[in-house]
């Protein structure tokens, strides 16, 4: 965290700023004043030393011991006098205590080469006439000494030289103080730095933090945060343009959502179904459509059955393209197509579920309306045209024949005119122009007399009929005819599907504020898979059953378009084996 916070770094580069700054001067102003020092030394002691020369040269070596003493005393350094030939004359005492005491055992000796600062060379260039200077540690006094050497002339020539001699320790003094003058003052500028840094860091930090914990609360969701604008800097600029930022983001996340909103509840109100799924067979987004389609709980995240991916991976096409799959006892269509934005992988799509297996159900319908019309017609046609054809060929033998072609030809003109009435009854009431003569109707009566004629039919194919009417029915408003025709149908019906022996009841009672009516029968039930679709037109259970009994499946259609002509509903049930009850409810007065 702290290599990380902008005080550590802001703070780090100041002091180093500061620290090699203070190294850089105080490397150069020791060195400067190291070199001022040295030089302010040696032209000192050359000044002295060319003194006592000139003093030397005066007083023609005389007493130089006593000179020697008193010259050593005021220059602050140590005097040694040497003639032509390099042997030392005289030695201050300032040079004996300094570590010559025991080179003065005579009153003239040779200067030692490691005991003093000149070698051979030098002394040989000083008595040469050439002033020497020369630096460096010495053994003999256990610390840097600097010696000058000046060459005394008498009448232009040599005839000796002064040495002068004394510790670099005021020198290293010096720059001691000056080098703990510039560590005091590194220390000073480090403190300050720090401070300042401290400071700015702050500054600059401040709304930076502000500027991170307003992001994070964006992040989640809060664009209510704003920085405040304390100054008209950079970081000022920055704080405006950041709360300008949240502004727009918040006004666009807001346009978004409501957009989102509009299209999740145009998706959830549609009637199709909406499916979005990626290529791992996991769910993405559906609407409740598709799971009521597909009967399936979907979740995002959860996989798609293997049996529903294939398919629809299969519709998934560069424009979009459309399938059908059966699923359970539906047929769905479906309409595919990548999701924008997956182009890169295709690994998405979204596919738009249709139910159609009603109008699968009824093409199907259409094409056997179709073709159950067409065989209908054909049927009394043919028989029409054939004995009317035998009857003019003279193939009838006799009269009786002729009579039987005759009332084979008249039957089927009858069928076929049925057929034809009730085809264009149908029509009319689809499209609403049939005409009923309404009228208050005693149920209980009219299926009195209904049984009473229909009793005779019955008999003749060893059918039972009973009635069981509640008295005091209520009286409806309906057309007798219509109703008539209505019992007559669905006894046909009954009759058709009711074996030799069997059983049909007529029943009548109040069912809350309508009057029920039944016809059941004893026959062979009906699947429950075809119970929604017997009110079709043309619609036989057993498509097989002769037809010499001249049905032509549009029976039940009649009877539910005329009962809902007058206001009512019909129904039935079915148990497959025992039989079926078909019954109508009508309203009845108030």
């Amino acid at each position: 965290m702290m290599r990380q916070s902008i005080t550590t770094k802001l703070w780090l580069l100041l002091v180093s700023l500061v620290v090699i700054s203070l190294l850089t001067v105080g490397f150069s102003l020791h060195h400067l004043l190291e070199s001022y020092y040295y030089k302010q030394q040696v032209e000192t002691m050359l000044a002295r030393g060319e003194m006592l020369a000139q003093s030397l040269a005066n007083n023609n070596y005389s007493d130089l011991t006593a000179q020697a003493e008193i010259l050593g005393k005021v220059a602050g350094t140590g005097v040694m006098f040497i003639d032509r030939q390099g042997q030392v004359i005289s030695c201050s005492s300032n040079g004996a205590g300094m570590g010559m005491e025991h080179m003065m055992g005579h009153s003239s000796m040779h200067i030692p080469t490691a005991g003093m600062h000149l070698n051979d060379a030098d002394i040989e260039q000083v008595l040469q006439g050439t002033n020497v200077v020369k630096r460096g540690y010495q053994e003999i006094f256990q610390a840097d000494m600097l010696t000058v050497a000046v060459p005394v002339r008498v009448d232009g020539d040599v005839t000796g030289a002064v040495i002068l001699f004394a510790p670099q320790a005021s020198l290293s003094t010096a720059m001691a103080a000056v080098d703990r003058l510039i560590l005091y003052a590194g220390l000073g500028a480090v403190l300050l730095a720090t401070i300042l840094a401290i400071f700015a860091a702050r500054r600059v930090t401040r709304p930076l933090k502000q500027m991170n914990r307003i992001a994070l609360n964006m992040a989640r969701g809060d664009f209510s945060g704003r920085v405040p604008v304390t100054s008209e800097d950079e970081i000022g600029r920055l704080a405006g343009s950041f709360n300008h930022l949240s502004t727009e983001l918040a006004q666009s996340i807001s346009a978004l959502s409501r957009e989102k909103e509009k299209l999740n509840r145009v998706v959830r109100g549609i009637t199709d179904g909406v499916l979005a799924f990626d290529f791992n067979g996991q769910v993405l987004f559906s609407n409740p459509q598709a799971e009521k389609l597909l009967n399936l709980q979907l979740v995002p995240g959860m996989s798609l059955p293997a049996a529903l991916m294939e398919p629809l991976q299969a519709a998934v096409g560069g424009e979009g393209s459309t399938g059908e799959i059966k699923w359970g006892q539906q047929v769905l269509a479906i309409r595919a197509a990548p999701l924008p934005g997956a182009e890169r992988d295709g690994r998405a799509a979204v596919a738009i579920l249709q139910d159609v297996t009603a109008q699968k159900q009824l093409d199907q319908l259409r094409r056997e309306f179709l073709a159950s019309v067409s065989h209908e017609l054909r049927t009394p046609l043919s028989f029409i045209q054939g004995y009317a054809e035998a009857m003019a060929d003279g193939m009838a033998a006799g009269e009786k024949e002729r009579q039987e072609y005759t009332g084979i030809i008249l039957a089927e003109a009858r069928r076929l005119r049925r057929l034809i009435e009730d085809l264009f009854d149908l029509n009319k009431m689809a499209a609403g122009h049939l005409t009923l003569d309404l009228a208050t109707i005693d149920m209980g009566e009219l299926l009195t007399r209904v049984a009473r004629k229909y009793q005779p039919l019955l008999a003749e194919q060893n059918l039972s009929l009973a009635k069981e009417i509640a008295p005091f029915l209520p009286l409806i408003k309906g057309d007798a005819g219509r109703l008539e025709q209505i019992m007559i149908n669905l006894l046909d019906n009954a009759r058709h599907h009711t074996p030799a022996g069997g059983k049909i009841t007529i029943a009548a009672s109040r069912a809350g504020a309508e009057l029920k009516v039944s016809v059941a029968d004893t026959g062979r039930g009906i699947p429950p898979e075809e119970l929604p679709y017997i009110w079709e037109r043309f619609y036989k259970v057993d498509k097989s059953r002769s037809r010499r009994d001249g049905g032509s499946g549009l029976g039940l259609a009649i009877v539910k378009s005329l009962v809902e002509a007058q206001g009512g509903r019909v129904e039935v049930k079915s148990t497959p084996g025992r039989g079926s009850i078909f019954s109508f409810y009508l309203p009845e007065l108030p």
